[in-house]
């Protein structure tokens, strides 16, 4: 008897290209994935892939049985979706986010998905925007949680909030009165993250457009980092307005207001459009939109420590 199972695992891994991403893609292990292939092979007295090829490549009769699957994995999944039960499919589910969004609302939204949904395994990955956006491409990540760098990514993305950022920097480093002009705080050292962050990569645009020429000072992956330097009169940073206001309120740092406004940095949810159950993933998008927040959160209780939520370790 063919079962959903091996069917997902020749789909998966004609779609995918090899077994190894198949089982990636399925949690499962690739000997798991030759095995249920083998069996359909078995059942159908037939080749489904031709083996003399390093990427798994279909036979003619595979081709035909990969279109059927399908077929098939997309009429369960609907049954799945009109009866309620969506999630019935979904053991694991893996979402990656920024460190700021880490830093504010993802235990929020990993205690409302583990509410919602007991039975699946909730798996967030902290990395920076594009390598978790070539990691959803990738098929490694279900989910993203990014600034608008998912271009070319085939994807549906739901808009959340607007992060809004300041000029910072340490209170005796600028002394005139606002707004300062672009020229003046380009006169210090710009301290940003390193390569592959989405924030940084708009930042960087909207200054090119404005013709600015800037000292750039990479100051790690670490926005914690990126303030202790700021703090401490390496240069000037453009900061996460609501997370950082405890350190203007504080004194430790002055929050510049320039002659040209900084842009406000959209964040998207983004899944792919690839045949996963769509409507899961459409459920918790809109439980990204509801729990966006990115204003410095209280202390979390000790029942949502990191321990307790099974947080992996962090990339990045």
């Amino acid at each position: 008897m063919v079962t959903f199972k091996q069917l997902e695992a020749m789909y998966w891994a004609a779609r995918l290209g090899t077994f190894g991403a198949a089982a990636e893609r399925l949690h499962t292990t690739e000997s798991a994935i030759s095995k249920r292939i083998n069996e359909l092979e078995l059942f159908f007295a037939a080749p489904l892939f031709d083996r003399s090829r390093r990427s798994s490549q279909l036979t003619p009769k595979g081709r035909e049985l990969h279109e059927l699957a399908g077929d098939l994995l997309a009429a369960r999944d609907r049954l799945l979706e009109r009866m309620g039960k969506e999630s019935a499919m979904v053991r694991r589910f893996r979402i990656g986010v920024t460190e700021l969004v880490a830093l504010t609302w993802l235990p929020k939204l990993v205690r409302a998905l583990q509410e919602r949904y007991p039975n699946a395994l909730i798996e967030p990955e902290i990395d920076l925007s594009t390598s978790l956006c070539q990691k959803l491409d990738q098929g490694q990540l279900d989910l993203v949680i990014v600034p608008p760098v998912f271009r070319g990514i085939q994807c549906v993305d739901i808009p959340l909030e607007r992060m809004r950022l300041r000029w910072m920097c340490r209170p005796d480093l600028i002394a005139e009165p606002d707004p300062v002009a672009l020229a003046r705080l380009a006169q210090h050292p710009i301290l940003m993250q390193i390569g592959s962050s989405g924030v940084d990569a708009v930042i960087d645009k909207w200054l090119r457009q404005k013709g600015l020429k800037i000292h750039r000072v990479f100051a790690g992956n670490s926005l914690i980092a990126l303030a202790a330097l700021t703090v401490s009169g390496f240069g000037v940073s453009y900061l996460p307005a609501l997370y950082f206001q405890h350190y203007i309120d504080q004194g430790a740092l002055r929050a510049i207001d320039s002659s040209d406004p900084l842009p406000e940095i959209r964040y998207h949810a983004v899944y792919r459009d690839d045949g996963t159950p769509s409507s899961f993933n459409a459920q918790v998008a809109a439980m990204c939109a509801e729990h966006c927040d990115f204003s410095k959160p209280a202390l979390v209780p000790a029942a949502l420590d990191a321990k307790s939520m099974n947080f992996p370790q962090v990339n990045g």
